[in-house]
């Protein structure tokens, strides 16, 4: 399985992704990280954490491919954004805390699952990208309103608008990373702070965490967008979208 769950203990899980080249994900990828949180975490009852790591050291994940969005037509894109936010969701509301252990580039859904978990880890080499600007598209989940909730309007506007690279020591500025690790710390730091939840109390860190996932669901009512509907009609009527999409077939957000 190119998404692999690994239960460590009684109170600890890991997620591994290895999609081969750069880990680019698809509607298949997605989904397959929806039943992994449908079929186990959501249903493990002394589970403590959950760590989401990647198997490739230069890529945490990206995606999807320019071509596999040129194609899809209006319902298409709706239900491509609706499997997407389907698994933010449950990364963002799992009943306990999840925590991602970043190294390599992120983009794309890469940065839709970094920006869901609740606390995030990141070697000094990392680089993080939001590229929906560069490819003229808008990028197709709550990821914006996201990154808002989490760092704030004006920087999160950066990321979204300019379509930057950032390494992970400026976004650790921007309060986006929980920690950030040098290469010969960043596996034994990651560990550490993995593992110090085995002494939490289950019943505590669970009660805590439904407080933070109502808070985010609270922001999520008072602060509606139409981003699958925006995104539809550009893939529908943007001019700058199909003018441009051919020149970068083989490219991937």
């Amino acid at each position: 399985m190119p998404i692999k769950f690994d239960r460590k203990n009684g109170s600890l899980a890991e997620i591994h992704i290895d999609l081969g080249g750069k880990n680019t994900f698809d509607i298949t990828g997605m989904n397959e990280l929806i039943k992994i949180f449908e079929g186990n975490i959501e249903k493990e009852i002394e589970l403590k954490a959950i760590l989401i790591k990647s198997s490739n050291p230069d890529y945490f994940a990206t995606g999807p491919e320019i071509r596999e969005i040129a194609g899809l037509d209006r319902d298409g894109a709706r239900y491509y954004v609706t499997v997407l936010n389907v698994m933010c969701r449950h990364i963002a509301e799992s009943p306990v805390p999840v925590i991602c252990s970043v190294k390599g580039a992120v983009s794309g859904i890469g940065l839709d699952i970094v920006s869901s978990c609740d606390f995030r880890l990141a070697e000094k080499k990392s680089v993080f990208a939001d590229l929906s600007s560069k490819y003229g598209i808008l990028s197709p989940s709550n990821s914006a309103l996201r990154l808002a909730f989490l760092i704030g309007v004006q920087k999160a506007k950066e990321i979204v608008l300019t379509s930057k690279n950032y390494t992970a020591e400026e976004l650790y500025k921007f309060n986006y990373l929980t920690a950030v690790f040098g290469a010969d710390d960043f596996d034994g730091g990651t560990a550490k702070f993995f593992k110090d939840f085995i002494a939490l109390s289950t019943d505590s860190l669970r009660l805590k965490k439904r407080f933070f996932i109502d808070l985010w669901k609270n922001y999520l009512k008072n602060n509606q967008v139409s981003s699958d509907e925006i995104f539809s009609e550009l893939l529908k009527e943007g001019k700058d979208w199909k003018k441009s999409v051919s020149d970068f077939h083989g490219h991937s957000l």
